[in-house]
């Protein structure tokens, strides 16, 4: 079974914890990822603007970052360790309301989003941003959702394919 260790540094909304530990699960066993480790922080804006300038150049808060364990000179030290996602919940809760859909969908959807970034998925090209959106829509209905409750979100994934 994977190894699931949340963080939380945000306190004003009321997280399930259970709920989202069960959902990380549940995504990592359809991955083939059940005998891995991975580390889940949930923050607010001001931590996600902080980590996102640092590790991007970017200052300003997003939605998640993630960071893989398995990349780099010493990734082959510990191939169990997926790495660390950071969701802002601050800014998912900015999206559920735009989107008029519920927290819980949009960290889902931010949860199964950082751990496709921690196993190499990236969707900057627009081939990587049709296979990311398919592996990301059959995730979440693995998880009970339905893919037309986030067509909001497919607009990033269709811009890069539209550029193509």
């Amino acid at each position: 079974m994977a190894q699931i260790h949340i963080s939380e540094n945000y306190d004003r909304i009321k997280i399930d914890l259970e709920r989202l530990q069960q959902a990380a699960e549940r995504i990592l066993n359809a991955l083939d990822c059940s005998e891995t480790e991975l580390s889940l922080v949930l923050t607010d804006d001001k931590e996600m603007a902080d980590l996102n300038e640092r590790f991007r150049g970017v200052d300003e808060p997003t939605d998640v970052l993630s960071f893989p364990m398995r990349e780099g000179e010493f990734g082959d030290i510990a191939p169990h360790m997926l790495g660390d996602v950071v969701i802002c919940v601050d800014t998912a809760q900015a999206m559920a309301q735009t989107a008029q859909c519920t927290l819980d969908e949009v960290l889902d959807l931010l949860l199964i989003h950082g751990i496709l970034h921690l196993l190499g998925y990236n969707h900057g090209e627009p081939e990587e941003a049709r296979s990311m959106e398919a592996l990301t829509w059959q995730l979440l209905m693995t998880l009970g959702h339905e893919p037309d409750r986030f067509a909001w979100y497919r607009t990033d994934f269709a811009k890069v394919i539209k550029e193509a």
